[in-house]
């Protein structure tokens, strides 16, 4: 079909395959699929590739996930139990006590995954959100930790992984959510008019009360889209919060005496406006706002304002902006205000403001790719962080503030990288002569003469960073001899505010240039040649890789993308559209409409191109992403390439975006995506025979 948009005829051919009710389509994605799985079966290896990961699984990357550290010291976490083949939730009473299983999400459902965990103030009580098929969206159940015993009521629609999570209020005994109306992803009104309840222990959830929504707010400016939040920030708060947001780390926020939750209509007064580029802020002892923002300070600066009069044009400035590195974190303990700064979004340190207003630096102990820093409440003086790098998995350390040593938090014994890894961090020049931070990590004795294998990835999205982690991609690359190459390109907040807004909308090109500019970087120092280099991304980070082949074809082997984003010129049209539409753009703007059609993979493919060999994956459940983007890029490019070189395609008919996968489908697919990789880039134990 074709139509006219600001004055502009669009052609779309495959516009018939966003109809996921028609059986022809549906029958197309499950011949894709069944191909794909024949040919990926085929690869020399795979089984032992595949073996090796599971290896990988159980000793070298981090078992642990979602630790909480409650007031009074008792931690909850997820870790992963091999035999199960899923995650499940633990406690100890301290760090120096056993662990105790508490709830395998089995016990609920036989195919449940547990996908987020809140424990209340004391650690009586724990919030368990479970999913089925990955779908994200699902269940949040509450188990007793004191008798032991998982509670009767069950409250469904659910999605606190993504919308804001699980809030409990000081009493300890309920706590605010975020209740979705519509989650029939076939319905127009799905993930619309989401409203903010609080839930009472022990009572029925038909009793839960809205307490923020467009509906019961129509005083304030919520939009069909939009996600609503109430918040308290810490146990005994004098106030809470509520927030309008989406896609985005900024936020219209509002404030209510805490005293006044259970008023029949909450009164919310304006804190501040999401142009005050706000990202986080806590509430101190004499009631003042200590915030992080990026108004007129692209690297962040940390403000203080009274609550009272507030005043986010003219703030108390505690920490000024560094011209050099991003103030990432921060967090307040009775000590002061601890904060992080990164640089290139590779870099990290960590500092204090004391209360005598002197700002000191504090050596961690081991060097940081990336801290996250946090502590109880402005009352209390311990501290927390978890520290990451590409060879270093996350581990957590608490501040002796007495002799500034820290102590490790080690709630399991983990393998470490072998010392034979080389990670580089060097900066490259882009199309506009702007330096993108670039990250490569391989074996010791690796020869820079063209012939190495190169898996290179990148995001640039919504100013989120490509933080350093140890991450099952990267160790399965580099275990095969390759070198992992991480571009933190435009889009990203690795250079702070500026950087994401540089790669954002109608400056969203630069995004793919500087991947593109990465990769040619690669090819002329001499780290690999473009038969030996594969681009691989996810989600958001598809109009990364789509761009990046769809404009530079011949830089690429090629490139392999996870639930990825193509035909944004369609996306506002989508679930969750219009809030991807903060972040992209949206047509009914006639300059972001010409900024979503040049961001468009799907309507820049060309025929008669040899394009790199491709491999996509999509899943059904997706909550963020619909199948088409990947389905309608994958049909186009099939009839359009002429390089002889397979576009496969692949979808999950039982799973979503990947995030609330058991281990046997995460393995599965990391193995399917690195033997593809193996096979395109010329490593000789995978070529088909």
């Amino acid at each position: 079909m074709s139509e006219i948009i600001h004055g502009k005829t669009i052609v779309d051919e495959y516009r018939f395959m966003e109809n996921m009710k028609d059986s022809s389509v549906l029958n197309w994605y499950k011949e894709q699929t069944f191909f794909k799985k024949k040919t990926i079966n085929k690869i020399p290896n795979r089984n032992e590739l595949k073996k090796s990961l599971i290896n990988t699984f159980n000793t070298n990357v981090s078992l642990i996930s979602y630790q909480r550290i409650t007031n009074n010291d008792k931690i909850f976490y997820l870790k992963n139990n091999d035999k199960t083949n899923n995650k499940e939730l633990f406690f100890r009473n301290s760090i120096d006590h056993e662990e105790k299983l508490l709830f395998n999400p089995n016990q609920y459902l036989q195919e449940a995954i547990i996908n987020y965990i809140s424990p209340s103030w004391d650690g009586n009580y724990v919030a368990i959100s479970v999913t089925l098929n990955d779908s994200e969206i699902g269940d949040i159940l509450i188990f007793d930790v004191v008798k032991n015993v998982l509670k009767k009521e069950v409250i469904k629609n659910c999605w606190p992984s993504a919308l804001g999570g699980i809030r409990w209020l000081s009493d300890s005994k309920s706590f605010t959510y975020e209740y979705i109306p519509i989650i029939d992803k076939t319905d127009k009104n799905y993930l619309h008019n989401i409203e903010t309840r609080i839930h009472l222990l022990d009572k029925s959830v038909n009793t839960d009360r809205v307490i923020f929504s467009k509906k019961n707010n129509p005083e304030i400016d919520i939009k069909e889209e939009d996600f609503p939040e109430v918040s308290s920030k810490k146990q005994h708060s004098k106030y809470l919060f509520s927030n309008v947001s989406g896609a985005s780390y900024y936020a219209d926020y509002y404030y209510a005496p805490a005293k006044n939750i259970n008023s029949k209509k909450i009164k919310w007064t304006k804190l501040f406006k999401r142009e005050d580029l706000v990202k986080k802020f806590y509430v101190n002892t004499n009631d003042e706002i200590i915030f992080l923002t990026a108004k007129n300070a692209k690297n962040f600066k940390i403000c203080k304002t009274p609550i009272s009069n507030p005043d986010f044009t003219s703030p108390e400035v505690l920490v000024k902006e560094d011209k050099n590195s991003v103030i990432t974190d921060f967090t307040l303990t009775s000590d002061g205000v601890f904060f992080v700064k990164t640089k290139n979004g590779i870099d990290a340190k960590l500092y204090q403001l004391n209360n005598n207003n002197e700002t000191l630096y504090i050596e961690t102990p081991k060097k940081a790719g990336y801290i996250n820093v946090y502590s109880k409440n402005p009352t209390n003086s311990d501290l927390f962080i978890d520290i990451r790098g590409w060879t270093s998995n996350k581990e957590t350390y608490k501040l002796n503030h007495q002799t500034y040593t820290f102590n490790k938090l080690e709630l399991i014994k983990l393998t470490e990288l072998t010392s034979n890894i080389i990670i580089e961090e060097v900066e490259i020049e882009s199309h506009d002569g702007t330096k993108v931070p670039l990250s490569l990590i391989y074996k010791k004795g690796i020869k820079l003469n063209t012939k190495n294998r190169v898996l290179m990835t990148g995001y640039g999205a919504f100013g989120i960073s490509s933080k350093p982690r140890v991450n099952r991609y990267l160790l399965s690359w580099i275990n095969t001899g390759g070198i992992y190459a991480v571009a933190h390109v435009r889009g990203g907040g690795e250079k702070g505010d500026n950087w994401h807004k540089s790669g954002y909308k109608i400056t969203k090109p630069n995004t793919w240039k500087d991947f593109i500019a990465c990769a040619e970087y690669l090819i002329e120092k001499k780290y690999t040649s473009s038969e030996k280099l594969a681009a691989y991304g996810a989600s958001g980070g598809g109009i990364l890789i789509g761009r990046a082949i769809t404009e530079r074809p011949d830089l690429f082997s090629a490139a392999i993308v996870r639930v990825g984003v193509f035909n944004t010129l369609r996306s506002e049209f989508a679930p969750n559209g219009k809030n991807l539409a903060k972040e992209f753009g949206s047509i009914k703007d006639s300059l972001e409409f010409q900024g979503l059609l040049e961001m468009d993979a799907y309507h820049k493919v060309k025929n008669n191109v040899e394009y790199p060999a491709i491999l996509l994956t999509g899943g059904i459940t997706d909550s963020r992403v619909p199948v088409w983007h990947q389905g309608k890029f994958a049909a186009k490019l099939q009839n359009a390439s002429i390089s002889n070189k397979p576009i496969l395609l692949s979808i999950d008919f039982k799973g979503g975006h990947g995030l609330s996968q058991k281990n046997d489908k995460k393995i599965n697919e990391i193995t399917n995506i690195i033997s593809f990789a193996l096979w395109q880039t010329g490593h000789p134990d995978y070529q088909l025979k």
